[in-house]
């Protein structure tokens, strides 16, 4: 009781912590707004997540140390039994998010159902057409990634943060093709793809001017991908998780054989 105890205190205080640092990752990192609502999950799941394997692994410890203490060989049994199901369960959930980030056809699917397209019209320097998005997801799992364009003519493509927009929105276009994200590809004629920078979240508007100055007919193609941050460090820490449940199961597997003939003993 002494080691549950200390075992239920500890990882309270943990918890807490965790709280704490993660609501502080966010606020520090812009990780959060309320209106427009966002929630970066991103900006502190890699310091949760290694809390995590470190009380998964003092879990463990606390294991152990029970075990010295419980004399019965059918509560050893049973200890272990539980501890074994749930290491082996954990372990088939870590290998399962190894392979959605580490597999291909993963993050193509997610590129599918994510993808949206347009229409619009192009027009001239004072009336261009235009439609505004966000380059994350509410929660920042996926990212714009290609803006794919295909027009019935030669058109200009403008994307620019809000901020620069609303700046600079009244003092033209070539004031605006100053400060507009895609540097070197802004010409449709008749096809262009827009590699989406990677920058933080914000509200961004893509602006159609006509070459010709006539209205063109246009069609755009959004598409999505899990987030970088994610893809840098979700294997890693998948594998990490494997790897300490995948040792405790085994062990935890080899205690419960041996209490196993304790008990027909």
């Amino acid at each position: 009781m002494h080691i549950h105890r200390t075992k239920r205190n500890l990882f309270l205080v943990q918890a807490v912590l965790v709280l704490v640092f993660a609501a502080y990752l966010v606020y520090a990192g812009g990780g959060f707004s309320a209106r427009p609502f966002y929630l970066g999950i991103d900006s502190f799941l890699y310091f949760v997540l290694i809390m995590a394997l470190l009380m998964m692994v003092e879990a463990y410890v606390f294991t152990v140390l029970e075990m010295r203490f419980v004399k019965s060989a059918s509560a050893k049994f049973i200890i272990t039994q539980r501890a074994f199901r749930s290491a082996l369960a954990w372990t088939l959930v870590w290998v399962v998010v190894l392979m959605v980030f580490a597999l291909p056809f993963v993050p193509e699917a997610v590129q599918d159902a994510t993808r949206s397209r347009g229409e619009l019209v192009a027009g001239p320097s004072d009336a261009p057409g235009q439609f505004e998005l966000f380059n994350t997801d509410l929660f920042g799992l996926t990212e714009v990634s290609t803006i794919n364009v295909r027009a019935q003519g030669a058109v200009e493509v403008f994307v620019l943060t809000e901020h620069n927009y609303l700046l600079f929105k009244d003092d033209g276009m070539d004031m605006l093709a100053v400060y507009r994200v895609n540097v070197n590809d802004h010409l449709a004629a008749p096809e262009l793809a827009i590699d989406f920078p990677d920058m933080p979240r914000g509200r961004f508007y893509v602006l159609f001017y006509s070459v010709s100055g006539g209205p063109v007919e246009v069609e755009y193609t959004i598409e999505h991908e899990i987030a970088n941050s994610l893809m840098d460090y979700m294997p890693l820490m998948a594998i990490a998780f494997i790897a300490v449940k995948g040792v405790a199961a085994g062990y935890m597997l080899l205690l419960n054989r041996q209490n196993r003939q304790g008990i027909y003993r």
